[in-house]
């Protein structure tokens, strides 16, 4: 599946159209979750299992782990996310109005599920 500019990669397709690969976390709440990105260089990023602390899965970063992000360079999580207060850059100015936005910048690590919670 490809990478979506919502930042996750795809894990479905849309209702209205059956060949169009959708973010099933992000639709409805995000217009990005509809528009394929780019796929970014994942050449020696490491992704960890959303639940690390404790499952501690780490693996090679892949746009086919289950509910993959990227939180490398250039991706939604380095640019929209602050590093004072790790408020998003559009609740930050609607609520952190003490707090100067600053990028937070890329993470050392991407995200995905392992399956460690189960699947149901």
């Amino acid at each position: 599946m490809p990478m979506m500019q919502c930042g996750h990669a795809a894990q479905g397709y849309a209702d209205n159209d059956p060949g169009k690969p959708v973010c099933v976390i992000c639709a409805g709440l995000d217009p990005r979750a509809y528009l394929v990105a780019e796929e970014p260089d994942l050449k020696g990023r490491r992704a960890r299992c959303a639940y690390f602390r404790t499952c501690g899965s780490e693996v090679d970063s892949s746009v086919d782990l289950a509910f993959f992000k990227y939180k490398g360079p250039g991706s939604r999580h380095a640019e929209e996310m602050c590093g004072n207060c790790a408020y998003h850059k559009d609740g930050h100015v609607l609520v952190r109005t003490n707090c100067e936005f600053v990028p937070r910048g890329p993470a050392e690590y991407d995200e995905y599920y392992c399956g460690c919670h189960g699947w149901n």
